[in-house]
């Protein structure tokens, strides 16, 4: 399997994640063709996430892992560079669990994401989606994630990796409006922008 992509599940201030119904797409051949990649929907879980990924990517040998997480304050779909190995205290998890420590791992402060970033940018200006570059993927279940795979990806025969934060969907801003979950002020795109871009990204990066 060249590529294995992964969305979230909902976690606290987020009632509903627009990247589960991407995965969801991805995996059901709605948005993707049939066999161009393999999608899991990740829980928001310290103890759980990482567990999770490994285990599909144990099971479907992929080259590309392409994460792809909910940012409610992103203004567009964020590229993101680097994993930081810094977790923020005190925040709880889907199941309402909270981190061990303020460090992920005995790493670096830093892991960068491995994609060819020039040919990621072309797909994405070509199927007509704003984006914008990050080095900050926050201190949460998303960064945990990455840090953890840029940590183990060697190991496990991941060649390539990524992450790619997205704002909330239109399509999902009345379940979020109904939970009083919304920041005051924020962005959102169409669910289709989402497929496209995840598209663009598989149909680029599946025969590298």
């Amino acid at each position: 399997m060249p590529i294995l992509a992964a969305g979230f599940s909902a976690f606290p201030g987020a009632p509903v994640n627009p990247t589960e119904d991407l995965a969801k797409a991805l995996a059901d051949g709605s948005a993707a063709p049939r066999g161009a990649v393999e999608a899991i929907v990740l829980p928001v879980e310290w103890a759980g996430s990482w567990p999770a990924l490994r285990a599909a990517i144990e099971r479907a040998r992929p080259r590309t892992v392409l994460l792809f997480g909910l940012h409610a304050r992103a203004e567009r779909f964020r590229v993101e560079l680097v994993a930081r190995n810094h977790r923020e205290l005190g925040r709880p998890d889907a199941v309402n669990g909270f981190p061990a420590g303020p460090s992920i791992l005995d790493g670096p402060p830093t892991l960068p994401a491995r994609l060819p970033w020039d040919r990621v940018a072309a797909a994405l200006r070509a199927a007509d989606v704003d984006f914008e570059w990050s080095t900050n993927a926050g201190s949460y279940l998303c960064n945990e994630t990455l840090y953890r795979l840029a940590f183990h990806a060697e190991a496990l025969g991941v060649e390539q990796f990524g992450f790619f934060h997205m704002p909330m969907s239109d399509e999902r801003i009345p379940e979020f409006a109904t939970a009083d979950a919304l920041p005051e002020v924020f962005l959102s795109l169409p669910f289709a922008q989402m497929v496209r871009a995840a598209g663009a990204l598989i149909g680029e990066l599946g025969g590298a």
